[in-house]
């Protein structure tokens, strides 16, 4: 099983030689054979458990397990205690996706930088692909889990339930288990312990088979979307009356997804007809979206999307409901600065060409200064209602963003000890009293 891990760390560039990994552990035999393996490849890790208290007395055993097991192991352990009921109250959501939210919180807020490696494995995976496809999906609901999706990676995606408990059997390992998983009273549970043995009595190598269609889904799925980021690239929202339906069709499904709207194939439709005739449809409340002579832009109910405005190196602007201000710092002595103050800070030398403040762009990514990873700007605005996202102002250069309002610079252009000039930003609502 280690050669298999380290292949598909390998493969998927999760991570470097030695570098430091959050381990999600939850006790059960996964989570518990990806942290021994990733200790066993060399790597520096630490693990977090969440306690989500919705099983009573098994929770605090889970619990009590993963401090033996790390104690033991020499592993440091943060354990993490969320009230999943009185979230699913406030948000009215579902037990799992409440406990979903609240596991990812805990560990973003303790991975500071580090890799977040959680322990789903090729039967998962498998779940995930015939889930969808009962609900009805495009060529990337077939990959079923992303191997890598921001800083979050799984090392055990190529890896089988089987040869995991293989792997535990000869390190002499034990393992706690989750009674809700045995219950067949949820779609997943379904498939997992009533579809897949079935299938399993038609194909006996179902697993081996469904590992080699994978790499096919995956190629497939990288050529469109290559295809797809080249359209939206050279179109700039403005569609050829002779792009291809099939590559038009997943664009719109992605600029659906960016904009919070789930992508059925109504809603793709009506933005294909929309493309080609022009003109006005809902997408959900509160959002629009609008086409003129091929040209599709997302809009709130009365807000318009500012224009692109060239900065200059110093001044004040004006973009939309926000004032932007640049105020040139020579001989700039980083000693002087937080980290805090030096997200606000760009080392003049590092840009390339014009600075611009305009609207976030598609899936366009940034790596924050201090972050260690890199994210879409998309993610960072996650909980910016989806119709004011692209009123949030985004600077950025030649290369790409450099800065996003309310988190920060990017590492690429943020100010080190050789900074000799650097550019403070400041950003505040236009009707703040100053501009009365």
């Amino acid at each position: 099983m280690l050669d298999s891990v380290s292949d598909t760390i390998r493969k998927y560039n999760m991570l470097e030689p030695g570098e430091k990994a959050l381990v999600a552990l939850s006790g059960g035999a996964d989570s518990v054979s990806l942290l021994i393996a990733l200790k066993e490849l060399g790597y520096d890790v630490f693990a977090v458990h969440v306690n989500h208290h919705l099983r009573g007395e098994e929770s605090d055993r889970d619990e009590a397990f993963c401090k033996d097991l790390c104690q033991r192991l020499g592993v440091d352990l943060c354990v993490e205690h969320v009230d999943v009921k009185s979230y699913c109250e406030q948000s009215g959501k579902s037990v799992e996706e409440a406990a979903r939210d609240l596991r990812y919180e805990a560990l973003g807020k303790h991975a500071k930088g580090s890799k977040i490696a959680t322990a789903h494995n090729l039967d998962d995976c498998l779940e995930t692909t015939l889930f969808n496809l009962v609900r009805g999906c495009g060529i990337g609901g077939l990959t079923g889990i992303p191997p890598v999706r921001d800083n979050i990676i799984r090392p055990l995606i190529s890896t089988s339930r089987a040869e995991i408990l293989d792997f535990l059997q000869s390190q002499n390992e034990t393992y706690v288990t989750d009674s809700t998983n045995l219950e067949d009273d949820c779609s997943r549970n379904i498939i997992r312990l009533n579809v897949i043995p079935e299938l399993e009595r038609i194909n006996p190598s179902l697993l081996k088979t469904y590992k080699s269609s994978l790499e096919n889904f995956e190629s497939a799925e990288s050529y469109i979307d290559g295809e797809v980021e080249k359209l939206l690239e050279e179109s700039n929202g403005v569609f050829p009356e002779d792009c291809d339906d099939f590559i038009l069709a997943n664009a719109l499904g992605k600029i659906l997804r960016e904009n919070d709207v789930e992508p059925s194939k109504q809603k793709i439709d009506e933005l294909t007809e929309l493309v080609k005739t022009g003109g006005k449809v809902s997408l959900k409340k509160g959002v629009y979206a609008v086409c003129e002579h091929r040209k599709l832009r997302i809009t709130g109910d009365s807000e318009q999307v500012p224009e692109p405005l060239q900065l200059s190196d110093t001044g004040s602007y004006t973009w939309g409901t926000h004032v932007l201000e640049f105020t040139e710092i020579s001989q700039f002595d980083i000693s002087a600065y937080n980290k805090r103050s030096l997200k606000w800070l760009i080392d003049k030398d590092r840009l390339t060409g014009n600075l611009v403040v305009r609207a976030y762009q598609g899936s366009e990514k940034i790596k924050l200064m201090g972050n260690g990873f890199t994210s879409t700007v998309k993610k960072l605005l996650a909980n910016t209602p989806a119709e004011k996202r692209k009123l949030v102002p985004i600077i950025s250069d030649n290369m790409g963003a450099v800065f996003v309002s309310d988190y920060g610079v990017s590492e690429r252009v943020s100010c080190t000890a050789d900074t000799t000039v650097a550019l403070k930003i400041e950003i505040r609502e236009k009707f703040d009293k100053r501009d009365v």
